[in-house]
């Protein structure tokens, strides 16, 4: 016999699966299999590992059924993308035509894995990608910090998980990161690519502050055509100073308010 709080944790399991489901299937015409003992979701161009871990539904519904990430430039492009995760933004700038590369950051090595494994099972695009197992910010430096594999998506670089996640103090791990100089980084890529059109997408839980302080101070940032950026902690005035001194437009949207600040959406291109 089944112990009852077995039992009860297993229907309560079973029932979340299922809302899952119902939110994957309305992104697309997706099946569910098993790839190493890991539920992954099929469809007809990708496949997708670890989304019904965390909040991994949600990134598909913001990718791949809300075009969170899409754009048009007009031009071939390399696509940055700091704060990979799981690699699903990767992999969907990965399937354009018009994008020649994707350059992907992931400081985490518990989330790093899950978007190899996603990279893996989608050999047709996974060409293209070259991702790194370190995180982007204001200099060169090794961190300690407290890992909540719950959230995956949300871990923060620049500040402790229990400002962010009060639940999170008794789930943790210790994960020991690794942090470049983004103007260094970029400025590589950039130099490698001067016949594309550069574009970046920055979601970093907070990091883009010292990110694109440290663009801003070499002028690396006078050398990218379009950002695509999650602001976090109530960066967002700071940025707009920096996009606005570096020669881009933009809109912002401002889409909720956490205890550590708020947070939202800038889009900005050069002018």
């Amino acid at each position: 016999m089944i112990p009852f709080k077995k039992l009860r944790c297993h229907l309560k399991e079973q029932r979340k699966y299922k809302r899952q489901l119902a939110r994957l299937q309305r992104c697309g015409n997706y099946q569910v299999t098993k790839i190493n003992g890991l539920r992954v979701a099929k469809g007809d161009n990708l496949n997708f590992g670890h989304i019904f871990d965390g909040g991994g539904i949600l990134i598909v519904e913001e990718i791949f059924k809300n075009d969170e990430y899409h754009f048009d430039i007009g031009h071939p492009s390399v696509v940055i993308d700091i704060g990979m995760n799981i690699g699903l933004a990767s992999l969907y700038f990965a399937t354009r035509d018009d994008v020649v590369n994707v350059y992907g950051f992931e400081p985490f090595k518990p989330t790093f894995e899950k978007a190899m494994f996603n990279f893996e099972i989608n050999e047709k695009y996974a060409g293209k990608i070259h991702p790194h197992n370190y995180g982007l910010g204001d200099t060169d430096k090794e961190l300690t910090l407290e890992y909540y594999s719950k959230t995956p998506g949300r871990m923060s670089t620049v500040k402790p998980v229990d400002e962010i996640w009060r639940s999170a103090r008794s789930a943790t791990s210790k994960e020991t990161i690794q942090i470049k100089n983004a103007s260094e980084v970029l400025s590589a890529i950039i130099d490698n690519h001067r016949d594309q059109k550069i574009v970046v997408k920055c979601d970093t839980e907070g990091a883009e502050k010292e990110i694109f302080e440290s663009l801003d101070s070499k002028e690396i940032l006078k050398k990218i055509d379009m950002v695509m950026l999650e602001y976090h902690f109530s960066y967002d005035i700071l940025l707009e100073d920096i996009l606005k001194h570096n020669g881009f437009i933009f809109f912002k949207q401002r889409t909720g308010t956490s205890k550590a600040g708020e947070f939202g959406i800038i889009r900005a291109v050069r002018k």
